[in-house]
């Protein structure tokens, strides 16, 4: 295994604890509105 590979894993390993965390919905809705996704509630829709 070279050493993107394991970045790789490990960027998914991490993701997956992100969301079993109990607080996983409102920071998957920060991120949503940190990187302008359209998956924000918050974003108005006049823009």
């Amino acid at each position: 295994m070279n050493l993107s590979n394991f970045l790789f894993v490990l960027l998914l390993i991490s993701i997956l604890l992100l969301f079993s965390a109990p607080a996983a919905e409102s920071t998957f809705i920060l991120m949503a509105c940190l990187l302008n996704s359209p998956l924000c509630p918050f974003r108005s829709t006049t823009t």
